[in-house]
């Protein structure tokens, strides 16, 4: 793997919907923040704003197109203090990059992958890293 560059443009992309990357997953202790940040008790949150697939994965909620808790008028993410993992990591995924470079899916998904500060292989293998303990 080498060095990449990425600068958040803010322009909400990663937070609607995009093939394979239109899901975001919670474990545990990412529900108990935002239920916490958003003032609920676990079981109001998760009845509120999640749902458990066909693999007993359980998902944030989307409305249309996009995550529940981006405000459309701002592309600012409503809960971007307790945001989760997957959140706080993208577009620093094993699945996103490929051979040291960015894949061309998260190229068409976010913009601001190839521009702006340039990480360090380290920096990049910490964000993959706790992308991937978040799944355990």
């Amino acid at each position: 793997m080498s060095e990449l560059r990425f600068e958040c443009t803010q322009c909400g992309r990663c937070c609607r919907n995009n093939g394979e990357f239109a899901h975001v997953y919670l474990n545990d202790r990412e529900s108990d923040a935002l239920a916490e940040h958003l003032g609920l008790d676990l079981v109001a949150f998760l009845e509120r704003h999640t749902f458990v697939d066909e693999y007993g994965w359980t998902q944030l909620r989307t409305t249309g197109a996009r995550c529940v808790f981006l405000d459309v008028d701002t592309n600012q993410c409503g809960v971007y203090e307790a945001r989760p993992t997957q959140c706080r990591t993208f577009p620093f995924w094993r699945e996103t990059v490929r051979d040291g470079a960015w894949t061309p899916e998260v190229r068409e998904i976010c913009e601001g992958v190839g521009r702006g500060r340039l990480y360090s292989i380290e920096e990049v293998e910490v964000q993959m890293r706790a992308m991937e303990q978040a799944e355990d």
